[in-house]
C-alpha cells in the first residue's frame, strides 16, 4: 500500500463482512485504502509494525465488537492508553448491541458505535456515510511517524 494514501484498518473475522466491505470500497472508488486484521490479538502488533517500519498509521479503525480471542473493549483500551495511537478514531461495529455495551464502548474510548444492518442496501449506506463522515466532513489529526511519541514501558 502506498504510504501517502490514507487507510482504514478494520478488525473483522467474518469473511463475508470483509468481502462486502472490500467490494463496496472498490465499487465506490474511494481514494482510501482498506486493510484487515482477523484476530483481536493482531491489532496492537499491526500498529507497532507501523511505528517500527516507518509506515503510516491508519487514519481510522473499525473494530467488530465480537472478535476473539480478546474482547474488543480491551483492544480499544490498549490503543487509547498508548500515546502513539490514541489520536486514531475508532468506530466499533456490532451485529447486536445492548445499551450497556454501547455505553461501555464509549467509556473505553470509541469515537462512534454502529450496529450492523441486516440488508445489503442499508450496509452500503452505512459504510458510505461512515467513510464520508470520517474522510470528508471531520478534520482528522495528521499522524507523522517521525513525530509520533515513542512509547516507554
Amino acid at each position: 500500500m502506498e504510504q501517502d494514501i490514507p487507510y482504514v484498518l478494520m478488525l473483522e473475522d467474518d469473511s463475508d463482512d470483509r468481502y462486502i466491505t472490500q467490494q463496496f470500497f472498490n465499487d465506490q472508488g474511494y481514494n482510501i485504502g482498506l486493510q484487515f486484521v482477523v484476530d483481536a490479538a493482531e491489532v496492537m502488533p499491526k500498529l507497532e509494525d507501523c511505528i517500527a517500519n516507518g509506515k503510516s498509521l491508519p487514519r481510522l479503525m473499525i473494530l467488530d465488537k465480537n472478535v476473539p480471542p480478546k474482547n474488543s473493549m480491551e483492544v480499544v483500551q490498549e490503543i487509547k492508553s498508548d500515546p502513539r495511537f490514541q489520536l486514531i478514531p475508532i468506530v466499533m461495529v456490532s451485529g447486536l448491541a445492548y445499551p450497556g455495551e454501547i455505553e461501555e464502548a464509549y467509556r473505553c474510548g470509541v469515537s462512534s458505535f454502529i450496529t450492523k444492518p441486516v440488508s445489503h442496501e442499508l450496509t452500503a449506506r452505512k459504510i458510505d456515510t461512515c467513510i464520508r463522515y470520517w474522510f470528508e466532513v471531520v478534520d482528522l489529526p495528521q499522524q507523522d511517524i517521525s513525530t509520533t511519541h515513542q512509547h516507554t514501558a
